[in-house]
């Protein structure tokens, strides 16, 4: 779970990184949307299949007093997002970027991805009773489901929920159980040649090889990497910083850093009364000075 969690990540990390640095066109965003939507179901894949585990339907789980847990509102969220990918489409995703100009020319900017629900709304009569009211809510309100706060918010969860089974009675054993299938199903796939292939050696006979290096695959990559990315382009000198903080922090932080430049610009000066001026040593030191001057 955490692993599909880490991929999709990536995937927003990599996009607030590229808005700075490339020209975007309709092209990129949609393929954007795939790898989005391809991270977003294997983990809401692996959660649900987690889920199931821990608290199944029918019956008692193997570990206790975990079930409980598993009622906060985003898990039934996550389990709506995959029913729609899985049974009617792909999710279409936005994109909204927050910056805020800092002291120095800097910036600090938020990067998030939500799913559209104007595209939700047009295909809500494809879904189960239960799918539809779950994401009818949303449709309502007319507020896009943030993916990013959503999947990173269960994975705190899941930590806790983590630490009950980790601390149940049952695990030693269960433990014990898996760690042995993984190892012998590791050992099952390394036996039947999965990490390599197999050509027709000598006399036509098979022979299995190492995976071939993708040399026309990396010089495509490369040549494709050279047209997107040009050297001197709109913003690759931009210093703006891609930061995971709400809108409100990063507007906060952007407002008292134009403050403090203000301060030290003026040394150390925060009031001025005609014939009487307040200053501040705080705003005067050597290490303001050059971080500001």
């Amino acid at each position: 779970v955490m692993s599909a969690l880490q991929e999709f990540n990536t995937q927003v990390f990599q996009q607030a990184d590229r808005e700075r640095l490339a020209e975007n066109n309709d092209l990129e965003y949609e393929l954007f949307r795939i790898r989005i939507n391809q991270c977003s179901a294997a983990f809401l894949t692996s959660l649900a299949m987690y889920q199931d585990y821990l608290a199944p339907k029918k019956g008692s789980g193997l570990f206790s007093g975990v079930a409980e847990k598993f009622k906060d509102e985003r898990f039934e969220v996550c389990k709506a997002a995959r029913n729609y990918i899985q049974h009617v489409a792909t999710i279409g995703i936005n994109i909204t970027e927050s910056a805020n100009a800092c002291a120095r020319q800097e910036g600090l900017c938020s990067f998030s991805v939500a799913a559209n629900v104007s595209e939700i709304k047009e295909n809500l009569g494809k879904l189960n009773p239960q799918t539809r009211k779950t994401l009818q809510r949303y449709v309502d309100k007319g507020v896009d489901i943030n993916l990013f706060a959503i999947f990173n918010g269960v994975a705190d969860v899941l930590f806790a929920i983590h630490q009950d089974v980790r601390n149940s009675p049952e695990y030693a054993g269960e433990y014990e159980k898996s760690a042995k299938f993984l190892a012998g199903m590791h050992s099952k796939l390394i036996d039947r040649g999965f990490w390599w292939y197999q050509t027709k050696g000598a006399g036509g006979h098979p022979s299995w090889e190492p995976a071939p290096y993708f040399f026309h695959r990396e010089r495509g990559a490369i040549d494709y990497l050279r047209r997107r990315y040009r050297v001197g382009g709109h913003s690759v000198t931009s210093r703006r910083y891609t930061i995971i903080a709400p809108k409100n922090t990063i507007d906060r932080m952007a407002e008292a850093d134009r403050l403090v430049e203000r301060y030290v610009k003026r040394n150390g000066v925060v009031a001025d009364f005609g014939d009487h001026r307040v200053s501040s040593s705080v705003f005067q030191t050597e290490k303001m000075r050059a971080w500001y001057l």
